[in-house]
């Protein structure tokens, strides 16, 4: 029998309703309809975004915060785009 801890549930749901929060803001504040794979090279390209993500999801770092992002929307990984930027990414700048 699974036993039930209804912190783990709360926790879970807070995430999940920061998360697509947070898509949608960087949505309206672009002006354009995006997929998960834009909104996921939006945050890699701008310090400002992924400091705003980190804090909204109450992540650690900027290692553990993007990891979260490819578990919860793991299509962002089969993105063109995505493998573009990766392939030409040089590290974050500070």
């Amino acid at each position: 029998m699974k036993h039930f801890i209804p912190y783990e549930n709360m926790q879970e749901d807070e995430f999940s309703k920061s998360f697509y929060s947070f898509c949608t803001f960087v949505a309206l504040m672009c002006d354009k309809k995006m997929n998960f794979a834009t909104v996921f090279l939006k945050i890699l390209e701008s310090k400002a975004l992924r400091d705003i993500f980190i804090s909204i999801i109450e992540e650690e770092n900027e290692f553990t915060a993007i990891k979260k992002y490819i578990e919860t929307e793991p299509s962002v990984t089969k993105s063109k785009y995505v493998t573009k930027f990766l392939n030409k990414f040089e590290g974050f700048n500070e």
